[in-house]
């Protein structure tokens, strides 16, 4: 059960319903219990970043803008003592052991995880001051040339201008490290890192005899694994590092990319490949490893988000995802970490190409989510046939000369499955692989242990991106079309034979050859001339690839995500020499693809805007980048032009000479702060703030409806007829600067920017209307998209605009008084047709009059006598509503409603703090429906109540009455509905309903309320 807590802003209040896979049991010593499971339990006070003082001899601890947390301030340590202590008052008082505490936060979250029962957590749940109680989630990993490619080595670009990342820190939270990498070596050129010393979690070669004992050092200033959860409840394999020790790679490739020395030599299969560097070369590195083979924990992840921001990083890469869903711990956690300045960059997700397939944490409006795309170096693989056709593909494995090839269909295994043998002989042959089922770099393994010395893999379209994996046989991934191709070949030729070519060609420049690459060599300065792969430049670039996630934002509709592209296809970066069964082992470098490689871009630009600019916030900064972003990006079909949903606001455009219009003075920006995003979630109803908070911020004038977020982008989910929308701006430039509105509308809409010419100096801030109506094509249940400019003197700020039609907008209910009275709102038409406005009831409350007994353990259950059940016989119904306002019982009195469904199955339920319930039900199901009263808490033994329903019924009359009203409906139309009544019971409370139907139906309606008390 929720508690709702009305007295701090701070106060959290999530109603979700989570769930934790089933416990695998590893090889570890995770706990042996087979009930218990990792919970989060999160307590009323401020964590200590956003912490504003009130508490007897505790000093705020609040972050002021550019400032830290300074974990030895006396005043933190006392308050963060206060926190701990109070997280072990409540697992005491719920009668656990503080020994079940996994985690405790209180830096960027006020709470801690705890390893319980299911009762356990009930018993907590109910404590006072625990604001909600959640299974813990799994979050998995989101899976050269870049600096070149984002233009940033240009003369008066960010290098040539100094900034590296020098002094930043930028954390990374991934599956660790590989400390040893060239990507991370301190060369005595580094300063001394601005925090710590720090832990330097590897060595443990109890558990791995491969991970060896590490000193940290002023590039990689600190590690450490955050896993205490997943080790609990899942353990350690003996393939894993029990340390900060990366036996994945994925987090050594990201924390590579985002801030990696320059100037490192990479080689895979003993062979150059090319000079790489992170994006910020010189930033300090932080690894916090919070994923497991299997995944990670969203306790631990909220751990080392909340760790992170204890040691000072400027900025935190998270390419880690989910499914969609409501806020959980990390996306909490972030948004205070937000509020501390921290930047923060994370993947969209790897489900793309189809609609609404962004997951959390990147929904969240407070965090900068990546869209991945193709850059224009391309690594090239050439497959030669026997009959001298050439085909061309990616590759990043070494050479093979003539070999027999063979079509794995002819084999019994088309998809070269590891777990389906070969029916014939392929040793010592090239196979041609069908991509799907099973990872692509499985089937080079199948080809492997079958004895197979190549691999041609082809795709299922000729949409899909083409990958350099590392392989175990040499390999090459080619497009459908040309693997057709081959396979015709394959089944036309007496003897078909092919040859994999992947390193240069030209004078003087050796040809390796796979099983002797090391050896041999052909040409007279081979020594010195070392070949790299071939390359050529990818003729689409930048496309968006067939796998990055793409909105709408199954969340939050109005927010358009991702908010921006990068990088993330054939990305060159580090690697774990050691990594998990299954891939190549011995390469400290990769080639690899996914939403995760593009989301470090971003953060490595993050420390480079951050050397820039201390004193942005994080919201100035993700509008810096999406403002200044290029939308020449094509679609994953090569040919069609993104929309926002795929790449946002657009490619970044980091590079170039750093000054006007570039990301380091993009002119205007969109900022945002704790206050707005808090009332953005108060607008969404996801119940992240108490009522009383949610109330305070609309005192202050702060806007909560999702569309008005102060966003640098705008988008409106529902539109009938016309909407405005509200934005202000920041000027950043160097000078005073008049901007001027350039809009283009999206396709069946009018857009309108008052005013139209902003004049603002450094500094100033200016707030501007933004209007779109529907001019009659804009079709309801389609997006249209459009954008909105600013322009000056070099300077051009752009926001792209997404606007879906809606069929009608009426508000959701109105209210009056008296017996006989009147009322009236408007309707506005998203659609040209039939209209009918329908008028049900009014009915009166029907006042339920009950005792029920104080719950001694608290706990609801509708079977133990301390719930009193009440039952309703439904049946055509339009509406159905229960109240219990704190008028309807004893004063401190805490009662609680829970509403089961004809079936038996809990649909619904109130659990407001003190009693201030509220129940609705829109077309509830005919049938025996039973509601609960619980005594949480009882004035005495035992309290009374009242509790009011009402049953709207579905059929028109009764009486209130339709008085005028339109009866057909006009795109952009606003019209107005005028309803009396009359025979309202003086002392009663009345309810009723306005139907709006079309020619669709019913599309929903609009309640009237007349409380007569």
């Amino acid at each position: 059960m929720q508690r709702k807590v009305f007295n701090t802003l701070m106060v959290f209040l999530l109603t979700l319903a989570l769930t934790t896979p089933a416990l695998a049991q590893g090889s570890g010593q995770p706990l042996a219990q087979k009930e218990v499971k990792s919970y989060i339990v999160v307590l009323e006070e401020q964590p200590i970043v956003s912490y504003e003082g009130g508490i007897s001899g505790l000093a705020p601890t609040k972050i002021q803008g550019g400032e830290k947390v300074e974990p030895a301030d006396a005043s933190v340590r006392a308050y963060d003592n206060f926190l701990e202590a109070q997280h072990e008052e409540s697992l005491e008082a719920a009668g656990v052991s503080v020994d079940a505490k996994i985690h405790d936060y209180t830096v960027a979250l006020n709470g801690y995880s705890a390893i319980l029962t299911e009762e356990q957590a009930e018993t907590i749940r109910l404590q006072k001051n625990v604001h909600f109680v959640m299974e813990d989630q799994r979050r998995y990993p989101q899976t050269d040339s870049s600096p070149e490619f984002l233009g940033l080595t240009v003369r008066g670009g960010a290098y040539d201008s100094g900034y590296t990342g020098e002094g930043v820190v930028v954390g990374v939270i991934d599956t660790g490290i590989w400390p040893e990498h060239p990507s991370f070596a301190d060369d005595g050129t580094y300063a001394a890192p601005p925090t710590g010393p720090l832990p330097c979690e590897f060595g443990n070669t109890a558990h791995n005899p491969n991970d060896a004992p590490f000193t940290c050092n002023n590039k990689l200033i600190g590690a450490y694994q955050m896993l205490d959860t997943y080790r609990a409840l899942i353990g350690a394999d003996p393939d894993e590092f029990d340390s900060a020790r990366d036996d994945d790679g994925h987090g050594t490739h990201t924390a590579s990319t985002a801030a990696g020395n320059a100037g490192v030599e990479a080689s895979m299969y003993g062979l150059p490949v090319a000079t790489i560097s992170g994006i910020a070369p010189r930033a300090h590195v932080i690894a916090y490893k919070g994923l497991g083979n299997l995944g990670g924990f969203t306790s631990d992840l909220a751990a080392a988000i909340d760790q992170a921001v204890a040691d000072g990083v400027d900025v935190i890469n998270y390419s880690i995802g989910g499914g969609a869903g409501l806020p959980s711990a990390d996306e909490i956690a972030f948004l205070f970490a937000a509020d501390a300045g921290v930047f923060v960059a994370t993947s969209a997700g790897n489900s793309g190409s189809g609609a609404a397939t962004v997951g959390n944490p990147g929904t969240m409006p407070w965090i900068t989510t990546v869209g991945a795309s193709t850059q224009k170096r391309f690594y090239e693989g050439v497959i030669t046939l026997g009959n001298g056709k050439k085909y061309t593909g990616a590759s990043l494995t070494p050479e093979l000369g003539w070999r027999r090839l063979v079509d794995a269909a002819d084999f019994g295994n088309e998809l070269c499955d590891p777990a389906v043998p070969f029916t014939g002989d392929v040793s010592g042959k090239i196979v041609l692989c069908l991509r799907g089922a099973v990872g692509r770099a499985e089937k080079s393994l199948s080809v492997f242990e079958a004895g197979g010395v190549g691999m041609i893999l082809y795709n299922t379209n000729d949409v899909d991106n083409l990958f350099t994996d590392t392989h175990w046989v040499p390999s090459v991934h080619i497009d459908n079309t040309p693997g057709l191709k081959i396979k015709a070949y394959i089944a036309s030729s007496r003897f078909p034979k092919a040859k994999i070519e992947t390193r240069e060609d030209h004078f003087g420049c050796d040809r390796f050859q796979f099983h002797n690459y090391g050896i041999s060599g052909r040409g007279a300065d081979w020594f010195e001339r070392e070949c790299g792969p071939r390359t050529s430049k990818w003729p689409h670039a930048p496309t968006m690839t067939i796998f990055s996630s793409r909105g709408p934002n199954p969340v939050a509709p109005d927010i358009i995500k991702p908010d921006i592209t990068a990088p993330g296809l054939q990305i060159l970066a580090g690697n774990s020499p050691f990594p998990d069964p299954g891939a190549v082992p011995g390469e400290l470098f990769q080639g690899i693809a996914g939403t995760s490689m593009s989301s470090p871009h971003v953060a490595g630009v993050f420390a480079l805007l951050k050397q820039a600019h201390p004193e942005w916030s994080a919201a100035m900064a993700k509008s810096a980048l999406m403002t200044t972003a290029y939308q020449k990006v094509l679609d994953n079909d090569r040919v069609s032009q993104a929309d926002p949903f795929d790449m946002g606001s657009g490619h970044i455009r980091p590079g170039g000479r750093w000054t006007k219009g570039s990301i380091n003075e993009p002119g205007l920006v969109y900022d945002a702060g704790l206050f707005e995003y808090a009332a953005f979630t108060c607008g969404m109803n996801w119940g992240v703030f108490s009522p009383g908070s949610c109330a305070f911020l609309e005192s202050l004038g702060i806007p909560s409806e999702p569309y008005n977020l102060n966003y640098p982008s705008i988008g409106v989910s529902s539109l009938a007829g016309t909407q405005t929308v509200v934005r202000t701006v920041t000027s950043v430039a160097s000078g005073p600067e008049t901007f001027k509105a350039k809009v283009v509308a999206p396709p069946g809409y009018d857009v309108t920017v008052t005013p139209n010419s902003l004049t603002l100096n450094p500094g100033e801030s200016a707030t501007f209307e933004v209007t779109i109506t529907n001019n009659g094509g804009g079709p309801v249940g389609e997006w249209r998209f459009g954008s909105l400019t600013w322009k000056a003197h070099r300077y051009s700020v752009y926001s792209p605009i997404a606007v879906q039609g809606a069929l009608f907008d009426a508000p959701g209910e109105i209210s009056g008084t008296g017996e006989s009275g009147s009322a009236s709102f408007d309707v506005q038409f998203g659609y040209t047709g039939a209209y009918a406005a329908g008028a049900h009831g009014l009915v009166p409350a029907t006042v339920t009059n009950a005792t029920v007994l104080q719950d001694p353990d608290q706990e609801f259950d509708p079977n133990d006598g301390f719930s009193n059940a009440h039952t309703f016989n439904l049946s055509g119904v339009a509406f159905f509503r229960l109240a219990m306002p704190p008028e309807a019982t004893e004063a401190d009195a805490d009662l609680d409603v829970y509403v089961f469904d004809p079936n038996g199955d809990l649909v619904a339920s109130s659990t407001a703090g003190g009693t201030d319930e509220l129940v609705d039900i829109l077309l509830p199901a005919d049938g025996t429906w039973t509601v609960y009263v619980h005594g949480w808490q009882t004035v005495g033994p035992d309290s009374t109540y009242d509790m009011y329903s009402w049953a709207v019924p579905l059929a028109s009359g009764g009486n209130l009455v339709i008085d005028s009203a339109p009866t057909s409906a006009t795109i952009g139309n606003v019209e107005t509905i005028n309803v009396s009544w009359t025979g309202a019971t003086a002392g009663e409370w009345h309810l009723g309903a306005v139907s709006h139907t079309g020619d669709a139906g019913l599309m929903g309606l609009t309640l009237v309320n007349v409380d007569n008390r």
